[in-house]
C-alpha cells in the first residue's frame, strides 16, 4: 500500500561504521540522509548508495582500529558530519567502540550501556531483577553440560554458539559463558527507546541453521510475523524495562526464543540497529534512522505508520569452499533486483565467508522463505560454487 509522498526534512550527513554497513546506508539513502559508509566489506551496493566509502577492514573480519580512528577524526574535522551510528561488529571490539565515541559524537547507546548489556553474568542478574524470563545462565562450565550452549556475549551472527558437549575448550575471554537451551523458534524485537519509552517497531522470526560445525549460524529474517498479542505484550514490557534500567536510547533489538508453550525467552540485547530494520524501515515516514535519531536526541517519537501489506526477508549467502568473485559474477550479481551486498570483482573469499544477500517479498512467511531459498541456491549455481 503506497503511502502519500510528505516533504522531507534536510539532508543530514552521517557516519555509518560496522562490519558491513550496507543495511544503514540503505535506510540513509531511503530517507535522504547523506551517508559515510566505514566498513570492513566494502561492497558494490554500500559504496553507490553512500557518499563516500572508508575502508576500516583489519585481520579476519575486524575492524582496524587506527582506520576507523583516523577517518572518523577526519570527517569530524570537516565540520558537517552530525556524528556517527555503530552497527554490527563493535562486540568484539568494545574498547575501540570507547575510543571512537571520543572522536566524534556517537549517535546512539553509551559505550558504558553497550559494555553492560554485553557483560554476561551482570546482565544475567539484572533480567533476574527485572522478572525477564531468560535462560538459566553460568559463568562457569555446568557440572552436566548436557542441554547447555556455550556463547560469546562479545561475538555476534550466532557463529560462536555451540554445545557445551562434548566437553572442548571453551575459549577465553569475558564474554564467554554458558545458557542452557530452549528448545523453539528464534525471533526478534526491534523497538526505538526513548526518554524511559519504547515503541515497538516489528516482530521477526530469525533463520538460523547449522553451517559446517557451527549449529546456530544466524542467516537473516523474515517479517513482520504475527505473534500472539500475550507475547507482544510481555517483550514490550521486556524492552520498557531494559530501557529505563540501561538508559537505551534509539534502536535496539532484542533476541528472544518462542518455546512449544508459546512463552518468550529473553537471549540478548543488541543495543544498536540490527540487520532487521532493513524489513521495517517503511514503519515510519520520515526513515527509521530518522526516528533513531531522533529518539537518540531525546525528541519524542512518533507512533509507527499503517503496516504495509506483506512480509518481506533476507537471507546471506555463505560460500561453501574457497574462490574468487570475478568481474562477470559481480556484475551478475548487481543485476538482480533482489540481491544486495555485492562484492567488488576480485574479491576473494574462504569457505563460511558471506557472498551476498539475497531477499524476497510475499504474501506469506512461507512464501518469503520459499523464494530465498530458491534464490540462494541459484546463486550458488550461477557462481559455481556450493553454497549454502
Amino acid at each position: 500500500m503506497s503511502r502519500p509522498e510528505s516533504p522531507r526534512p534536510p539532508a543530514i550527513r552521517l557516519a555509518l561504521a560496522a562490519t558491513s554497513a550496507r543495511s544503514l546506508v540503505e535506510c540513509a539513502h531511503a530517507a535522504g540522509l547523506r551517508a559515510v559508509a566505514l566498513d570492513v566489506f566494502g561492497d558494490l551496493d554500500t559504496c553507490r548508495l553512500a557518499e563516500s566509502c572508508i575502508p576500516i577492514a583489519g585481520a579476519g573480519l575486524a575492524m582496524d582500529r587506527a582506520a576507523l580512528l583516523a577517518a572518523l577524526a577526519a570527517l569530524g574535522a570537516r565540520g558537517d558530519v552530525a556524528g556517527w551510528v555503530a552497527g554490527s561488529g563493535f562486540e568484539a571490539q568494545l574498547e575501540l567502540l570507547a575510543e571512537a565515541a571520543g572522536v566524534l559524537p556517537l549517535l546512539g547507546n553509551s559505550p558504558e550501556t553497550v559494555r553492560r548489556a554485553r557483560s554476561p553474568a551482570a546482565f544475567a542478574e539484572l533480567l533476574d531483577a527485572l522478572g525477564i524470563a531468560h535462560p538459566e545462565f553460568s559463568a562457569v562450565p555446568p557440572a552436566d553440560p548436557r542441554g547447555w550452549l556455550v556463547k560469546d556475549a562479545h561475538a555476534c551472527g550466532g557463529w560462536h554458539v555451540r554445545p557445551a558437549e562434548p566437553v572442548a575448550a571453551p575459549g577465553s575471554g569475558a564474554g564467554i559463558h554458558y545458557q542452557r537451551r530452549i528448545e523453539g523458534e528464534p525471533h526478534a524485537c526491534l523497538f526505538l527507546a526513548a526518554a524511559d519509552a519504547v515503541h515497538v517497531v516489528g516482530f521477526s522470526r530469525q533463520i538460523v541453521r547449522a553451517l559446517g560445525r557451527r549449529p546456530h549460524v544466524y542467516r537473516g529474517s523474515v517479517g513482520p510475523v504475527a505473534l500472539p498479542a500475550a507475547v507482544q505484550a510481555e517483550m514490550r514490557e521486556a524492552a520498557l524495562k531494559l530501557t529505563c534500567s540501561l538508559g537505551l536510547v534509539g534502536l535496539n533489538g532484542i533476541d528472544f526464543m518462542l518455546d512449544a508453550a508459546g512463552r518468550p525467552w529473553l537471549l540478548e540485547l543488541n543495543p544498536r540497529p540490527t540487520a532487521a530494520l532493513q524489513l521495517f524501515d517503511t514503519a515510519y515516514a520520515g526513515g527509521l534512522l530518522r526516528a533513531h535519531l531522533d529518539a537518540c536526541a531525546g525528541r519524542p517519537i512518533a507512533a509507527p505508520e499503517p503496516a504495509d501489506e506483506g512480509v518481506r526477508g533476507f537471507e546471506t549467502v555463505f560460500a561453501r569452499r574457497a574462490g574468487q568473485v570475478d568481474a562477470a559474477a559481480a556484475a551478475w550479481l548487481a543485476a538482480q533486483p533482489w540481491c544486495c551486498d555485492i562484492p567488488q570483482p576480485g574479491t576473494r573469499h574462504a569457505w563460511g565467508d558471506p557472498l551476498c544477500t539475497v531477499r524476497a517479498e510475499g504474501a506469506s512467511e512461507a512464501a518469503v522463505r520459499a523464494c530465498l531459498s530458491e534464490r540462494r541456491r541459484t546463486v550458488g549455481t550461477r557462481l559455481q560454487s556450493r553454497t549454502d
